[in-house]
């Protein structure tokens, strides 16, 4: 029996209909209607990109796009959306051959959503249109009806009130992010003005700036306001305003705006006739430089997001009231979505009205779903009113700023050294003489994100942003929606229950690709990636090996990231990413780098952390590379002394960080601006630190000694250093650390980790008022009776001095193996941050440092300890006990602690 008759019979059954010749080939021709599909689909993204190329014109910037080409791409978009699913289906393997009636009617089922895609996608890629532009219309300020509420307001309205009370203060400035509140801040302003209450103000002027607008209609503005003749010049409106009392409202500037140029006195003039006077100027921006520049240094508004007692209620106002009270399936499914707005008052405002005609559970689910999957800017309504606004204070930024901005919002919650590293290997800094000069480049491009209110840093050196700002910055990244396979980022959870399989189709024109968490990424791409600039596949413990052909899909790459996944080795056909300039292969499982590297004519930074089976470096490896700026190999891998001697030549270097298995290899370092050293068994009596690293264009940031066996004295000399981190570990001559140029809160001034373990130090008081120090253990220092020995003279001062904190920063405490340990210290303190403390192995110890004055500190300290230690402890104050809280460790006598 042939395979029709095996297929037919079947296939009529399920379909309970006469089946077509159409129908048939449907069956038996899917693979060719998947491949015409594929093909009518590169025409429609060639079409595209023409378009595409028209609109990136710097002639367009600044110019919004007609809608009907609007309209086309966005069916673009949603045609790529729908072919990539189908490709999915079809990849899966189900349509096999085969008698069974499912199969019949799945490939029945793809070859005839094929054809009928392909029949759409024909008609976009015929159909004929003019791509027209329109000039983008400013953003329009929150309506009257946004109402505020909660503390924050009343507290930032009754501080604008005291400002505008004293005589002395002329200029007030109101910032935050987009859509936080400050329009409605400054209209509160103006109500508490009104009528008797105007504290003796003529004049009381609101005046709408928004970005572009011109200096003479903003003269206009004031002059209609005055009552004037709108043609009223500056010397007009000035004349009108010296002999009044005047407060001027001035809403949303995007840059120092010229006061005597629009016709206002300035508040801190010193002309005597309008001494008499009171001449006031508040202003709204979304930038802090901006306050700044027009003379409020001091008197600073900050509005800020609202805590979420605050959002609920300002969400309550603008969705449906009574459908929230009549269900607590409502209510349940409002307070989650009103979390998803981040406190933004705009979106809390906007989402709310896009839900307030919905009013079944059904509706309010798919909305909830729909924001968790997508994000709020895709809830119906949403995305030109929020997002369209928020994005001017990204518009306002330098075209670099920008970029940093995206990667930084799309890769989320990074460290500022992590950002660095990034913004670096792509170019984003620029060029720069060493990397102290990178890191003040990057330090302002911090700054000027968080004065345009985009992210902010928090204490522990991450980046944050609003959860809104994330969807917006994601919302630019596929320009605008229109296009999304320029960015594609896929993450996924380390362990879900299921791991995805990740269709490539969509990455022909993708420029940059960013994946982590555990998914799987082949069968490998059948197709060319020419557009790939950047890929970053990151913490994917499935990602095992790299099968060869993969790098010669993507010829044009230039940043490739593979850190901490699971690869073994790099395959020789990376020769041919021969545009790359950025490659990091940290935390993998490779254990040497293969000679085709060599191949990497624009290689400049090579980061290869954490290798554990690295050791040496293959001869000629690194040298040949010729562009080479950042190479670190910390702290396995190493060079000789003729590669240094080879590499120095090439005056390139900006900074290495790695082993350090020689003393003519420390010697040849000294000439190097180095990062990161691992001094492994080194015969060497003393060690001084300015030799570590080149005096002028060091950046050294981690130090870590271990096993010298003849190292008696540490000199610690030379500059301020950058220094993070210090570990000293099993040497056991190590007697002295001797401070020469300057204090140890002077030279360690940002070190963060400090590990001595297995020395002879006696007395660690050096320690103390390390400004940045959170993380301190000391191990197995056999001499050591009282770890901080602490002079009288220095008591007295603490004693006496709020700016004299010990330990200001410290966190985390560990203290084991000390046998001879009997006191802390000599003095009792506060450990004004300390979160953990553990000790083990100190049997001696009977007394913690801990002032009385715990009792006044509502935080729990963790105590990591042995039951039968603690229990002996001795108390000067009996409340002390209270606010720590043990966690019995139980351990043999003869283990040490456990390094973090």
């Amino acid at each position: 029996m042939d395979l029709v008759s095996q297929c037919v019979p079947p296939l009529c059954s399920c379909m309970q209909s006469f089946v077509t010749g159409q129908d048939i080939s449907y069956v038996f021709c899917t693979k060719e209607k998947i491949d015409d599909l594929k093909n009518t689909m590169e025409q429609l993204l060639a079409k595209r990109n023409d378009i595409k190329r028209v609109l990136e014109d710097p002639q367009n910037e600044g110019k919004l796009l007609g809608n009907e080409v609007q309209l086309w791409l966005r069916n673009v978009g949603e045609k790529g959306n729908k072919v990539e699913q189908l490709f999915e289906e079809y990849g899966k393997g189900n349509c096999v051959a085969g008698s069974c009636s499912i199969n019949c009617f799945l490939r029945y089922k793809t070859g005839r959503n094929a054809f009928k895609l392909k029949e759409e996608i024909t008609q976009l890629t015929t159909k004929q249109f003019e791509i027209k532009f329109i000039d983008i219309p400013p953003p329009r300020p929150v309506s009257e009806s946004y109402k505020t509420v909660g503390k924050k307001i009343s507290s930032n309205l009754d501080i604008a009130s005291s400002y505008l009370a004293d005589e002395a203060v002329g200029m007030i400035g109101i910032w935050g992010m987009g859509g936080v509140g400050k329009t409605a801040l400054l209209k509160k302003i103006k109500q508490s003005l009104s009528g008797d209450a105007n504290m003796g103000f003529d004049h009381v002027l609101f005046i709408e700036a928004s970005k572009g607008i011109q200096v003479e209609e903003l003269r206009k503005q004031i002059a209609e306001r005055l009552n004037l003749e709108s043609s009223y010049g500056k010397e007009g409106i000035f004349n009108d305003l010296k002999i009044s009392n005047f407060v001027l409202l001035l809403d949303n500037i995007w840059e120092e705006v010229d006061l005597i140029n629009l016709g206002i006195p300035h508040p801190y003039s010193n002309n005597n006739s309008t001494n008499r006077y009171k001449h006031k100027v508040i202003f709204t921006t979304r930038s802090e430089d901006v306050c700044a520049k027009m003379g409020a240094r001091e008197k600073i508004i900050k509005v800020e997001c609202l805590e979420p007692n605050e959002a609920w209620d300002l969400f309550k106002d603008n969705v449906n009231l009574d459908v929230i009270e009549s269900n607590e399936k409502f209510k349940e499914i409002a307070w989650q979505v009103m979390e998803k707005c981040g406190g933004l008052p705009l979106a809390l405002k906007v989402v709310g009205k896009a839900m307030s005609n919905k009013k079944s559970v059904e509706d309010w689910k798919f909305i909830l779903n729909t924001i968790k999957n997508s994000g709020i800017s895709k809830v119906q309504g949403v995305e030109e009113s929020l997002l369209r606004i928020l994005k001017f204070s990204y518009d306002y930024l330098p075209r670099n700023i920008q970029e940093c901005f995206l990667y930084a919002s799309i890769l989320g919650w990074l460290r500022k050294d992590d950002l660095l590293e990034l913004w670096m290997g792509l170019g984003l800094i620029g060029d720069f003489v060493n990397l102290q000069q990178a890191y003040g480049k990057a330090r302002h491009i911090f700054k000027n994100l968080e004065e345009s209110c985009l992210f902010y840093s928090s204490d522990d050196d991450y980046v944050r942003l609003n959860d809104v700002i994330y969807e917006m910055a994601v919302w630019i990244a596929s320009n605008c929606g229109m296009n999304m396979n320029e960015w594609i980022v896929e993450k996924y959870d380390l362990f879900p229950n299921e791991i995805p399989s990740i269709n490539a189709d969509n990455w022909i024109f993708a420029n940059r690709v960013i994946m982590s968490g555990k998914v799987e990424l082949w069968p490998i791409w059948s197709h060319q990636c020419p557009d790939l600039l950047c890929l970053m596949i990151k913490k994917n413990s499935s990602f095992k090996n790299i099968p060869e052909g993969f790098f010669r899909q993507m010829p044009n790459l230039t940043y490739l990231d593979l850190q901490r996944t699971d690869i073994k080795e790099l395959p020789k056909d990376i020769k041919h990413l021969v545009n790359l300039q950025y490659l990091n292969i940290s935390g993998t499982k490779i254990s040497s780098l293969p000679k085709e590297l060599v191949y990497l004519k624009k290689l400049q930074y090579l980061i290869c952390r954490d290798l554990k089976g690295l050791g040496k470096v293959e001869e000629d490896l690194m040298s040949r590379l010729q562009k080479l700026k950042v190479i670190d190999i910390f702290p396995s891998g190493w060079v000789d002394s003729e590669e240094l001697k080879k590499l120095k030549k090439h005056n390139t270097i900006k900074g290495i960080g790695m082993r350090v298995v020689s003393k003519e290899v420390l010697q040849q370092l000294s000439c190097f601006p180095t990062t990161r050293l691992w001094l492994y068994n080194l015969d060497i009596i003393s060690l001084s630190f300015d030799t570590l690293s080149c005096k002028s264009h060091g950046f050294f940031q981690q130090l870590n000694i271990e096993s010298c066996p003849q190292l008696k004295e540490l000199v610690m000399n030379g500059s301020r250093s950058h220094l993070n981190e210090l570990d000293i570990s099993n040497v056991e001559k190590l007697q002295n650390i001797i401070w020469t140029d300057l204090s140890p809160p002077e030279f360690f001034h940002v070190l963060k980790d400090l590990f001595i373990s297995g020395c002879n130090l006696d007395n660690l008081a050096w320690v103390l008022h390390l400004p940045c120090l959170s993380f301190l253990h000391i191990e197995d220092c056999a001499k050591i009776e009282t770890l901080f020995n602490i002079e009288a003279r220095e008591i007295q001062q603490q004693e006496v001095s709020e700016h004299c904190l010990i330990f200001p920063t410290l966190e985390f405490l560990f203290i084991t193996g000390l046998r001879k340990l009997v006191s802390i210290s000599n003095f009792a303190w506060d450990f004004p941050r300390l979160a953990s403390l553990t000790v083990l192995g100190c049997p001696n110890l009977k007394e913690l440092p801990f002032k009385g004055a715990t009792d006044n500190n509502q935080r729990m300290i963790d105590i990591q300890c042995e039951r039968k230690w603690w229990e002996s402890l001795e108390w000067d104050d009996a409340t002390i006990p209270s606010h720590l809280q043990p966690f019995f460790v139980w351990v043999k006598e003869q283990n040490k602690g456990k390094r973090r």
